[in-house]
């Protein structure tokens, strides 16, 4: 589609939608109103016109039904006069007496009389019916001897009643109706189908169409002798019966032949035309097709022009010829003139209600919304320190209501204005606010002392005015980034910085970004502290831990070599005294390093430069070693070590030097708070997918008050006994550092009086079957997924929802993860946006086949990462922790499914 469509196409959509919502309340209220009303008038109007609809056509169909009744009933009586003519002849004394007459050789053994006597007498019982029915033109008695020849016959002619001499009566035998006469039940009178007349075998040329009624007749014996047979003129008897009852309806008669008249009000007798089943002249209308094709003797019947009630009397006769149906048919416009002229009235007065109902509401709308114009009036025109005390708050009614509350509402926002402005002013961070362009828009008092700008100075210009040259070019790129939808660095977390002052003075600063909302428009916060003299600081403690790594572990390393020497070249007959002392210096010795290498240690993981080698290893060999390493101190403490191994290898990934002095932090102190004789065990385990150390010890326990400091740095249980034992209170801080930098947990039990249980937990590797080595179980056919963030409990949480379907592996940082996607390939990737080295979508790059891999970022501020190869973003603020796990578990279902496909189709 063309722009010029499209923009065409969009005018009216806006014009339609300003048409249907205006602006004005008053005219929403009043096009709801009017909806309101229309829609209430168009459900009551609706269910009156269906139900008169209903009730005025069922009269019509019943007074349609009633017609039809009356017509039937008049039609069939045709037929029962024509049974009661033809059994009041079998009952007369001529008939048996002929019967018995031809048996007797021509003389009628019970009163004598003739032959021809009997025929004569016979002819005039045919006469006088024949007389009385005009629609009659033949009357017959025919025998079955003689080929079905005729006894008895009478015609009617154009000059009167004629009896056939014996020369002229034929035989019938070979006619269709014969047999049907013949073999039709003693005392039954039976139809024949529709036909023309026949004379000698032949169709007369007077082309009648014939209805035979006929009754089988049976000597004294019960033998079958002969039957009487009538024929009528079908179509002078349906004539007869129309202009007799002249019905006011177009009405159609129809024998179960498929024969039919038809007549229209006001048609004359002479038109009346019989159609007959295989001689039409005409097409069957449709009303008659139905009521050939249905199986129901009464119903309704519609056509698309008519409407028809049909009756069709099958339960005297069962010919077809006598099954005769009436239909009466009405055109459409009149069967729904009624309903019609119903609906008219119903929407007149649907009509009239709702112009009624709209005049009312325009009133009564009119005397609403104008205290609400006044007051939107009287707001507008206020100030910003305008405390709106004229508005209409002595009123009692909801208007009063809204006034009281928009004063309050404002009262409240000029206090939180001025309290908030206060903050921002005397605040000793800066604050400043910038657009989507990095145009300064508020500056505070303490960015006007740490910049030396003045608010008036800074207020409109480009941020880059504080910020050195290298850092303002990458500035403008990710604003443009951010504005592109593609995100930006940085958001809710500190960075450190140099920022420049208006003299051009170079200084460090600690800054603070975040992403706002305000009007629709995207803002940023940020929040700057001049950190110089913490910088001093810092260069001060570093100076201070280099002489202490350079002054004090030099000198006391070399003491430590000097004692050694001494204990083993001294004389044996020396005073036990002398060797009591060196021991005791010697042992001082030790403290002293072991304390400056803590703070050593404690520095380098403030620093970020401790290092870790990680190698696969035996937790059961390593804690051999530890017993080792630590069985001199636990002796001289007299306390017992005791190692539990695992009958089976365990093997995790760790650096041997940093495990050691884990386990010595774990061990000493287990030793330090126990009584003298008690016992320390360490036991290896699986737990899991983990490899677990547990260092057991039946001391003092740990107070619960305690429990939630024992891993922060100079942390101490209790002062007496560390003074007496030695420490720093950075043993357990150390330690858990280094099993979080190997990739592992830690954590313990304690109950007072009773001990303390530490444990550390790694990930098994590939020799124990678990998901971090270089290859994985065959048997695992779990999905494999990588999680880049640095919250340790935020994985654990989220690998132990999805444990059962995904095997989850875990780094910290953009430069182990790419390490990892060169050893492995990922079913699913999880990115956190802020990473100590880097952006979180720095790894995608390096993801082999990003395209088929389902990557999901995990992002601090309210945004929706806009790359090609992310498939969904969660903001941790508005996401809770088990939906997490919930839109993961959706992504794991869709990998699975593709894979079923792709194997499906294999």
């Amino acid at each position: 589609m063309s722009l010029t469509k499209k923009h065409f196409f969009g005018k009216i959509s806006e014009g339609l939608y300003r048409l249907i919502m205006p602006s004005s309340l008053k005219k929403r209220i009043l096009i709801l109103t009017a909806f309101c009303v229309a829609l209430s008038t168009l459900a009551v109007g609706s269910l009156s016109y269906v139900r008169i609809r209903s009730e005025t056509l069922h009269l019509a169909e019943t007074h349609l039904a009633t017609e039809a009744e009356l017509l039937s009933q008049r039609f069939g009586f045709d037929y029962h006069l024509i049974a009661n003519d033809l059994r009041t002849i079998a009952e007369t004394p001529p008939v048996q007496g002929l019967i018995r007459s031809i048996k007797s050789d021509g003389r009628d053994p019970l009163d004598g009389s003739a032959e021809a006597d009997l025929r004569s007498r016979l002819a005039i019982n045919f006469q006088a019916v024949l007389q009385g029915r005009p629609e009659y033109f033949q009357f017959r008695f025919i025998g079955v001897e003689d080929a079905g020849r005729e006894l008895v016959r009478v015609d009617r002619t154009l000059y009167g009643m004629k009896v056939k001499e014996r020369g002229e009566l034929q035989q019938k035998k070979l006619e269709p109706y014969f047999r049907f006469a013949i073999e039709a039940p003693t005392g039954e009178v039976v139809f024949s189908d529709i036909s023309y007349n026949r004379e000698y075998g032949q169709q007369d040329r007077s082309y009648t169409a014939t209805l035979r009624g006929m009754m089988p007749i049976d000597d004294e014996d019960g033998n079958r002798f002969g039957f009487l047979v009538i024929n009528v003129n079908y179509e002078a008897m349906l004539q007869s019966a129309f202009a007799e009852i002249n019905p006011d309806q177009h009405t159609f008669v129809v024998n179960g032949g498929g024969d039919f008249m038809e007549h229209r009000p006001g048609m004359e007798q002479t038109v009346y035309r019989l159609e007959l089943n295989g001689n039409m002249t005409r097409p069957l209308p449709d009303i008659v097709k139905q009521v050939l094709e249905t199986g129901e003797d009464r119903g309704l019947l519609s056509t698309a022009d008519d409407v028809g009630y049909f009756i069709r009397d099958t339960s005297h006769f069962s010919q077809a010829s006598a099954n005769l149906g009436v239909v009466v048919v009405v055109p459409n416009e009149v069967w729904y003139a009624a309903s019609t002229q119903n609906r008219n009235e119903v929407l007149l007065v649907g009509f009239l209600v709702i112009l009624c109902s709209v005049l009312l509401a325009v009133v009564v709308v009119r005397s609403m919304m104008q205290p609400l114009s006044d007051l939107a009036e009287a707001v507008r025109l206020s100030g910003d320190e305008d405390s709106l005390e004229h508005l209409p708050t002595w009123r009692n009614d909801e208007i009063g209501k809204l006034a009281s509350a928009i004063q309050k509402r404002n009262s409240d926002l000029v206090e939180s204005r001025t309290r908030a402005s206060a903050i921002v002013n005397n605040v000793v961070d800066g604050l400043v606010l910038i657009d989507g362009f990095g145009m300064i828009e508020q500056f505070n008092p303490s960015c006007e002392r740490m910049f030396g700008y003045s608010a008036s100075e800074a207020i409109g210009c480009n941020i880059k005015i504080l910020m050195k040259p290298e850092d303002a070019g990458a500035h403008d790129g990710y604003l443009q980034l951010y504005r592109d939808g593609l995100g930006g660095k940085s958001f809710d977390t500190t960075r450190e910085l140099e920022a420049v002052d208006k003299s051009g003075r170079v200084f460090p600063i600690e800054l603070s970004i975040n992403a706002v909302k305000l009007n629709g428009a995207t803002k940023f916060s940020g929040v700057i502290r001049d950190i110089g003299q913490r910088k001093e600081i810092d260069r001060m403690r570093k100076e201070f831990v280099s002489t202490v790594s350079h002054e004090l572990r030099t000198p006391l390393t070399s003491i430590r070599g000097s004692l050694t020497l001494i204990d083993m070249l001294a004389p044996e007959d020396m005073p036990p005294k002398v060797f009591q002392l060196i021991g005791m210096a010697r042992k001082n010795t030790e403290r002293l390093i072991q304390l400056v290498n803590e703070i050593l240690d404690f520095e380098k993981l403030r620093a970020n430069k401790t290092k870790f080698e990680l190698s696969v290893m035996d937790l059961n060999d390593e804690i051999e070693k530890a017993l080792e390493l630590n069985q001199g101190y636990a002796d001289d403490a007299g306390i017992q070590l005791e190692a539990e191994r695992a009958a089976t290898a365990i093997s995790v990934s760790v650096e041997a030097t940093k495990f050691q002095q884990i386990m010595s932090n774990l061990i000493s102190n287990a030793v330090k708070f126990s009584q003298k004789g008690q016992k320390v065990t360490i036991r290896t385990m699986i737990s899991k997918r983990n490899g677990r150390i547990e260092v057991v010890d039946k001391g003092v326990g740990i107070d619960e008050n305690f429990r939630k400091h024992i891993f922060q740095a100079f942390s101490q249980a209790d002062g007496s006994a560390t003074r007496s034992e030695g420490g720093t209170g950075l043993g357990l801080n150390i330690s858990k550092s280094f099993v979080e930098g190997m990739h592992g947990q830690i954590g313990f039990e304690s109950e007072l009086g009773t001990g303390t249980t530490f444990w550390v937990e790694f990930p098994l590797q590939a020799s124990t079957g678990t998901s971090g080595g270089k290859s994985r179980d065959p048997a695992d056919t779990r999905l494999l997924g990588l999680h880049v963030e640095d919250d340790n409990d935020f994985y654990t949480i989220l690998a132990t929802g999805l444990e059962p379907d995904l095997e989850l592996l875990h780094v910290k940082t953009v430069a182990e993860a790419r390490k990892l996607l060169k050893e492995h390939v990922f079913d699913i990737v999880i990115l956190d946006r802020l990473l100590e080295d880097g952006e979180g979508l720095d790894v995608i790059p390096f993801i082999p086949a990003p395209e088929s891999t389902k990557i999901l970022v995990v992002t601090a501020i309210d945004e929706n990462v806009q790359h090609i190869h992310v498939d969904a973003t969660l903001v941790k603020a508005k996401t809770r922790p088990g939906e997490f796990a919930a839109r993961v578990t959706e992504l794991v279902d869709q990998i699975k499914r593709n894979k079923d496909l792709k194997s499906g189709a294999a």
